[in-house]
């Protein structure tokens, strides 16, 4: 059954049995969930407001600029499954999904020091324990790996790295004439994951003229001023790169000249350039795009190019339509024109206009999936464009969102077992049982163990479906020990918690508490 709409931070079952999603702070800045078994977790709450056929699969999503900056997994009913917080260190993590590495699926994101535009850092890739089985660093004389692209190759063998490299620079051409300038070039590597070795790399500088620029300096929030290595001019901006299957050529993307490049894997050079605003091989037919993300190529033969954007429309100063969208395009070799195939936007009559940032995820049934950018929004799409799921993370101007994706994932961690809280008024009320497992995605049921102390042989005393990313469930009456053991949807018994004491309030606090639990303390007692 489809629940429609569904957000899941007020969802309310009317059973004794409900998931537990408490919601802090509020609607209009960034609500954050609270669960009792995981009570430091302050995962965004998801405001899920369309649902329909969706595809089945998990949402991915990485936000930063929220109160804890995470990768986090949530199901397409707004439930929580995953909180990564801490998996990334203090740094932020981009770019977040499931990957091939070694014949397993795993989970890719980058890691990085956030500047104004770009990142400082390495690319990660975590197990289905969610532990850090390997990073990927940049190599020979190139700064260290940017957020914008960290994507694994040939099963993990290889992996496509970009960075932003900070170089001395005669910027004359923008009338900076007073002394040196400073340029900041776009950089791809691919890199050998398990020896480091690099195998390609290219630089924008050798290839693009800062000429070719759609900005100049000290125009926009992240173009920089080139007056510093700090404040570098980033005439380029790399955003995304392919690499083709079938030709084992790059597509390039880079948002501030407004271009695609697609790069020859043997010399380096620029084979085609596709761009409405700059010099283009190719004429846009029916359609104009700007400061595009997220170049992918979808199919390639000798006459035709097919490959989606997302087409951002604007950087915040120069907009070329009033909204963003997700594009396919198919190049002629033969004509050169440039035609667009689809084009999705936000659902909403008014739609978004997203200047930075965002991506376009083609699915596997034809529709495609979307992170929103600076707009804190993740859509689905069918084949046709009707919008099948839209969900928010926070109020906008807050918290953001580089890429999103949907994809499948299965997890039983190997290290960790169920949190359970439990609490009863007093000694004679029935105890209340809290459990969750943060990552599995295996357990379909919860089974309840009680008993008067941890010596005895507990014994079973309830059973529950699993809902949501906390379960509550209720039992027949006191029990001062439970126990809780996740069952999958065969029946089979996949790990139990840790042996845990109901919480009986003392006689000085009870009167805080009732038979669902305590407030919460906001101050001392006179």
């Amino acid at each position: 059954m489809r629940l429609t709409p569904l957000t899941c931070a007020a969802l309310t079952l009317a059973s004794r049995v409900v998931a537990q999603t408490k919601v802090t702070a509020d609607n209009t800045t960034q609500p954050v969930s609270f669960f009792y078994t995981r009570p430091l977790s302050e995962a965004p709450a998801l405001n899920v407001t369309l649902q329909a056929d969706f595809t089945p699969g998990y949402v991915f999503v990485s936000p930063y600029k929220a109160i804890k900056p995470a990768p986090y997994i949530y199901d397409k009913f707004g439930n929580l499954v995953w909180d990564g917080y801490g998996v990334t260190g203090s740094a932020n993590a981009h770019n977040f999904r499931p990957c091939e590495y070694r014949g397993q699926p795993h989970l890719c994101f980058t890691q990085v020091n956030q500047q104004n535009g770009y990142g400082i850092g390495q690319g990660v890739i975590v197990d289905s324990d969610y532990k850090v089985v390997a990073t990927v660093q940049t190599g020979g004389n190139t700064e260290p790996a940017d957020m914008h692209e960290f994507q694994l190759l040939n099963d993990g063998d290889t992996a496509i790295l970009s960075a932003y490299q900070i170089v001395p620079f005669d910027l004359s051409y923008f009338n900076i004439t007073t002394g040196l300038g400073w340029l900041s070039e776009g950089v791809f590597q691919e890199v050998n994951v398990t020896t480091g070795e690099v195998l390609f790399e290219w630089f924008s500088t050798n290839h693009v003229d800062p000429s070719e620029s759609q900005i100049t300096p000290n125009s926009t929030d992240t173009g920089g001023d080139g007056f510093g290595p700090q404040t570098a001019f980033d005439y380029f901006h790399i955003n995304a790169v392919d690499k083709s299957a079938a030709s084992g050529n790059y597509l390039v993307s880079a948002r501030h000249t407004s271009t695609l490049y697609y790069i020859n894997a043997t010399d380096r050079d620029v084979i085609w350039k596709l761009s409405y605003q700059g010099d283009s091989d190719y004429s846009c037919s029916n359609f104009n795009f700007s400061f595009q993300h997220d170049a992918r190529l979808l199919s390639e033969n000798d006459t035709t190019t097919v490959l989606s954007i997302f087409d951002n429309a604007s950087n915040g100063y120069t907009t070329t339509t009033s909204q963003s969208s997700g594009k396919v395009i198919a190049l002629d070799h033969n004509t050169g024109v440039a035609t667009m195939i689809s084009n999705t936007t936000f659902p909403s009559d008014e739609g978004v206009l997203s200047t930075s940032q965002g991506n376009t995820q083609a699915l596997g049934n034809g529709g495609f999936f979307h992170s929103w950018g600076n707009q804190p929004y993740f859509s689905e799409h069918s084949a046709n464009g009707t919008a099948v799921l839209l969900a928010q993370f926070a109020a906008q101007g807050s918290a953001q969102n580089y890429r999103a994706f949907s994809a499948d994932w299965d997890s039983t961690p190997a290290t960790t077992v169920p949190d359970v809280y439990a609490y009863a008024i007093n000694s004679t009320a029935a105890t209340r049982i809290y459990v969750s497992w943060n990552g599995a995605t295996s357990v379909s049921s919860w089974q309840f163990y009680g008993g008067s102390s941890v010596g005895d042989d507990l014994l079973v005393v309830g059973q529950t479906a699993k809902e949501g990313f906390e379960t509550f469930w209720e039992a027949d009456k006191f029990y001062q020990w439970v126990r809780v053991e996740a069952i999958d949807a065969d029946g089979n018994a996949l790990r139990n918690s840790s042996y845990t004491g109901t919480f009986v309030p003392s006689a000085m606090l009870a009167g805080a508490c009732d038979e669902s639990g305590c407030g919460v303390a906001s101050s001392y007692s006179s």
